[in-house]
């Protein structure tokens, strides 16, 4: 086992630490606000394995009819009724359980189905709903379930989105993000000279059964939750080419529907022949596209934004940007799917990052960190922002753009940052990919695996960052005589009657005459400081240059002539220390006789305690596991 040992206050940074104990009040969730999984309790008694549609759309009215076949194994110990979801405007003309007409009941969202004979646990059934109506569409797009538009070339497009409680308003469904669906047959009915968009791969287009119109067939086997299931329907150009994946001969379809018209496909069409080249770019740094033998492709509609939906992105919204950011969906969304609603920043914060990661590799780091800049001031707007949603009842709670969106970004970053290096981290999160593919993760479960690849506790990170409210305020003054510096970091929080004290990672630039250096230290006081061995004449101290942190400087950086630089302190930068990481041992040399010594894993557990002796000092590691360890020397 390897040891790694990071002094606070060796190699480029000293730091005397005056340590505070802070307590974070135990995370719960409030239950007055916390939407449970479905609308009915009695939805949890069966676990959906196949799904097929058979519906009627056209592409100027939001009117659906047509029926869904709904295949599902009894999980409960019995179940006596079948129950679903469905706007109360439409009307049910029937319904079968098993190929056996039965009576529907419930005039609102929530339908039964009573059985004549309770279903034993264990039990295959398939509910068959026919239905019709003209549910309460909307031209906006998010969150109506299904919305008609005009583009402003004058195309009709329909289009769904379910996310996050109205797949009922077009289909008969369970909104159950703990369920996925196995499979999925779409048949879409449209008139013709329309077409239709959907998850999975196009099986055929049926020309011939009635004259006036086409039958779409599109299938997926990857298993989906409910939310991402989409159609997109209008008189589009279907835009086809494959791909080839880097070092392999695997290829995939990429399969769009634009608008055909004069303008749209010349003006977009760069950025979306830039799908291939992202698609690339993030298989290699989050896995491979987990839906690769299918497809990947965009329905242009006039959603204002872009949806995620797996294996074909909803977007009324062209830029390559946004392009990016659902496509990262697909791993962080669709792939692993949070299992709760109060975890999405698992899915919209790592999306949200990922426009970071596509800008600094396509465009250049300026543009991404103009970026992260741009997310940061809006973090700010909330100074008691808070990441895990408490309140899931609806959508305006959920969706919350300063903290969900940029906070979450920002605490994505925050992690990386935290990692022994770029090449753990993001090993980890192909790891927490792979562990948790087409299926479902907890904070608490990317937590674990990032301790397992990190080695040492994240619990202050998470409390502090997920769990915890807003974010530290510094205030930063320095001083410099001959060649050591000193910076003085106090720290204040933005929201201190919740969350008082961060203790978190930050970045300082030290810009002087022809040289400048970026230093790394760990701030976990509120007034903390740092010294440096720097010879260039200093002109000033920059705080988080590179945005590697949620935090906000209040005044400038200013010099302050009255901060000491005492002997002691200048003589414990020749502190070295090896081997580094370790085996067996470290030791170091250099220490000042009498310096008390405590070694701390990174949540600050205390580990080792000691007293510094002339000459060498030798610190045991045998008995540590495999991590990073801080040395303060005091």
């Amino acid at each position: 086992m390897r040891r790694m040992f990071v002094f606070l206050g060796v190699l480029t940074l000293l730091c005397p630490l005056a340590v505070k104990a802070h307590f974070y009040p135990k995370h719960k969730q409030q239950n007055n606000l916390f939407k449970t999984t479905t609308a009915s309790l009695a939805e949890d008694d069966y676990d959906i394995k196949y799904l097929k549609f058979n519906i009627q759309v056209s592409d100027t009215s939001v009117r659906v009819q047509g029926n869904v076949a709904t295949t599902a194994q009894v999980v409960a110990s019995a179940m006596p009724a079948y129950v679903f979801e469905l706007d109360s405007s439409y009307t049910i003309d029937s319904a079968k359980i098993n190929g056996v007409m039965r009576t529907v009941t419930g005039s609102g969202t929530v339908r039964t189905i009573t059985l004549p004979t309770a279903l034993a646990s264990g039990s295959m059934f398939t509910a068959q709903i026919w239905y019709r109506g003209l549910p309460p569409g909307g031209t906006g797009g998010f969150f109506n379930g299904i919305t008609h538009a005009v583009t402003s070339g004058g195309t009709h497009v329909v289009f769904t989105i379910s996310d996050p409680y109205v797949a009922k308003n077009w289909w008969a469904c369970k909104q159950s993000i703990l369920d996925k669906i196995d499979s999925v047959d779409m048949y879409i009915t449209v008139p013709r000279g329309v077409q239709a968009g959907s998850n999975g791969l196009l099986r055929g287009i049926d020309t011939t059964s009635i004259a006036s119109s086409r039958i779409y067939h599109w299938q997926t086997h990857y298993p989906i939750a409910y939310y991402l299931i989409s159609i997109a329907i209008a008189r589009y150009a279907d835009y086809k080419s494959n791909m080839v994946f880097f070092s392999s001969t695997d290829t995939m379809l990429i399969h769009n529907f634009f608008m055909d018209t004069a303008t749209f496909n010349p003006t977009n069409k760069p950025n979306f022949d830039s799908i291939p080249y992202i698609m690339n770019y993030f298989s290699s740094v989050f896995g491979r596209y987990p839906f690769w033998r299918e497809k990947y492709g965009v329905c242009y509609t006039t959603l204002p934004g872009g949806m995620e939906h797996q294996t074909m992105t909803t977007i009324g919204t062209p830029d390559i940007t946004v392009i990016a950011h659902e496509m990262c969906h697909q791993w962080f969304g669709d792939n692993v799917t949070y299992k709760t609603w109060g975890d999405m920043w698992l899915s919209e914060g790592f999306a949200t990052y990922s426009e970071q990661l596509f800008l600094a590799r396509f465009r250049s780091e300026a543009a991404a960190n103009a970026r992260r800049i741009a997310y940061l001031n809006l973090t700010f707007s909330q100074p008691c922002g808070k990441l895990y949603v408490d309140d899931t009842s609806n959508s305006d709670s959920l969706f919350v753009s300063a903290t969900v969106y940029a906070k979450g970004a920002g605490v994505v970053r925050m992690l990386q940052y935290a990692a022994p290096n770029d090449s753990v981290f993001f090993a980890m999160l192909r790891h927490y990919q792979n562990v948790y593919a087409y299926s479902h993760a907890t904070t608490a479960q990317l937590k674990a695996i990032a301790e397992s690849f990190y080695g040492y506790p994240l619990d202050t990170f998470f409390n502090q960052w997920i769990y915890g409210r807003g974010y530290p305020q510094y205030k930063l003054t320095w001083n410099q005589r001959g060649s050591m510096v000193v910076v003085k970091l106090t720290q204040t929080a933005s929201c201190a009657s919740y969350t008082p004290h961060f203790s978190t990672y930050l970045e300082l630039q030290l810009h002087g005459t022809g040289a400048d250096t970026f230093v790394k230290v760990y701030n976990n006081a509120d007034t903390q400081y740092f010294y440096f061995d720097y010879s260039p004449t200093l002109s000033t101290v920059y705080l988080n240059p590179n945005v590697w942190t949620v935090c906000r400087q209040t005044g400038a950086s200013v010099k302050d002539a009255t901060l000491a630089i005492d002997e002691y302190e200048a003589g414990k930068a020749n502190i070295t220390i090896y081997p580094n990481p370790a085996d067996k041992a470290w030791q170091i040399e250099q220490l000042p006789a009498g310096a008390e010594l405590v070694l701390t894993s990174y949540d600050g557990s205390t580990l080792w305690k000691g007293t510094a002796t002339k000459g060498i000092n030798k610190i045991d590691a045998n008995a540590l596991p495999k991590g990073t360890y801080l040395l303060h020397v005091a």
